[in-house]
């Protein structure tokens, strides 16, 4: 063996160690991550679907949000954390018994997913089994752009979106608040968006001299222009009210028409319509 040749195979040698060293530390990443995030996938967890109303001008029922609650060992029930370690199989699974307590109508039925169950491969499968389990009522995904990942994949996000909307689906942008930033991480999919939800307490001022970014007024006219649905969520007294017949918006949620319940629990849910 020449010299160059020697050279030529040690060059080789060193860069493939380096491609299989780079390989060895990209599966331990992943494998890390997946590991630190299926914390929803252990079964011992209760979890369940409350739903809460939305409703029209009039004040009658325009659709429904699934809210998903984990039961607390003091038998209360709360968000649970890291809601994109959960897997679409369960949603699946806990939207079952959810789907049997909804009533029959052409309203619409929202359910909040996080970056990877909409990017997941079994995306496509979970928005057509809704489909057909909630008919007539409507499907609405809704996402949260503020809790996704830093590095996401755009572009198969967009298209696993487009794909559900030939279905029939709707997609909407939760929680849309009051700084610039709110703004830019949707202009994006903009193109996408059927319904945008703005939350009252991003918009309450305790101090007259605090400069809000963006305020209501702002998302109503982007609304507009892109002919897009907006809802307001948070809504807890009659002045909440008030600003959304200002405002001219028609999609409303909050404490005011109703707190979040339990469909299975029929105590619970004659108690709400006795409140209403």
């Amino acid at each position: 063996m020449t010299l160059d040749q020697l050279e030529t195979y040690l060059l080789w040698t060193t860069l493939i160690l380096a491609v299989a060293f780079m390989a060895i530390i990209l599966i331990y990443y992943w494998y890390s991550r997946k590991s630190s995030n299926n914390y929803l996938e252990n079964n011992e967890i209760e979890l369940r679907y409350f739903i809460q109303k939305q409703v029209d001008y009039h004040g009658d029922v325009t659709g429904y949000e699934c809210l998903l609650r984990q039961h607390n060992s003091d038998g209360s029930w709360s968000l649970p954390q890291k809601l994109d370690s959960l897997p679409l199989q369960r949603v699946i699974f806990l939207l079952q018994d959810t789907f049997k307590a909804l009533p029959e109508v052409p309203i619409t039925l929202s359910i909040n997913l996080e970056y990877d169950q909409i990017v997941s491969p079994d995306f496509r499968y979970f928005v057509r089994w809704a489909i057909a389990n909630i008919d007539p009522m409507h499907l609405s995904v809704e996402y949260t752009p503020k809790y996704q990942p830093k590095r996401i994949n755009k572009w198969l996000f967009r298209r696993r979106i487009r794909q559900a909307r030939k279905y029939g689906m709707t997609f909407g942008i939760d929680n849309v608040g009051s700084n610039l930033s709110d703004l830019k991480s949707i202009e994006w999919l903009l193109p996408e968006i059927d319904a945008l939800k703005c939350s009252m307490r991003d918009f309450r001022k305790k101090d007259a001299s605090v400069w809000l970014d963006l305020n209501l007024q702002f998302w109503y006219k982007l609304s507009q222009e892109h002919h897009i649905n907006l809802i307001l969520m948070g809504v807890e007294n009659a002045e909440d009210e008030q600003l959304a017949q200002q405002l001219k918006i028609g999609i409303r949620q909050g404490y005011l028409f109703g707190r979040p319940i339990d469909p299975d629990n029929e105590e619970e849910n004659n108690g709400e319509a006795q409140r209403d």
